[in-house]
């Protein structure tokens, strides 16, 4: 089989992480596999923060349990009131992924250049986790604060986020494909 389609098929999200820090080279390759992903008329409209800091990935989180514990689900307080809560899963770093507020395709362009650099980092032997649920930090109260402290220009709203690490501990089993999910027209 293609290492390619292999690379593809054998990508995991991963949930728990060494506190090893990943290589800066390894990060800038992973950030221009991002770069070069499909994106609408060529727009190119993201913008990548390079979240270094457990502090500052532990703000995000805290800021997310705070939003999250007003919802009234209960569903969602039990969840964030685990103390093991934690959106970025203990991963040493995450680069959040930001697109440009007026540009209609900008999240669609945004998820491709994320799955572009999870895809990276898997062929580089690093783990990730593609993130959706540390965004509500940037729409609450403190939007203004946050986006200030990460560097997200004005005029981007971030969409998404990739926690990179390495892993602990084994692979979670996966689970099965869907069936039924294909159907053809001639």
């Amino acid at each position: 089989m293609n290492e390619s389609i292999k690379l593809i098929l054998n990508r995991q999200s991963v949930r728990s992480y060494e506190a090893k820090p990943v290589a800066p080279e390894d990060v800038e390759i992973i950030l221009e596999c991002g770069k070069y992903a499909a994106t609408a008329m060529g727009l190119q409209p993201w913008h990548f923060t390079v979240v270094r800091s457990r502090e500052k990935l532990d703000k995000i989180t805290a800021e997310n349990k705070r939003i999250m514990l007003e919802s009234g689900d209960e569903r969602i307080k039990a969840m964030v009131n685990d103390p093991s809560f934690d959106n970025f899963r203990g991963a040493p770093m995450a680069i959040l992924v930001s697109g440009e507020i007026n540009t209609p395709s900008a999240q669609a362009d945004c998820a491709i250049a994320t799955e572009n650099m999870a895809l990276a980092a898997n062929a580089l032997g690093i783990a990730s986790l593609f993130i959706g649920s540390f965004a509500p930090a940037f729409d609450g109260e403190k939007k203004e604060e946050l986006k200030k402290e990460f560097g997200i220009p004005e005029g981007y709203k971030p969409y998404y986020a990739l926690s990179l690490g390495y892993r602990k501990g084994e692979l979670e089993e996966r689970k099965p494909r869907r069936e039924n999910l294909v159907n053809y027209v001639d």
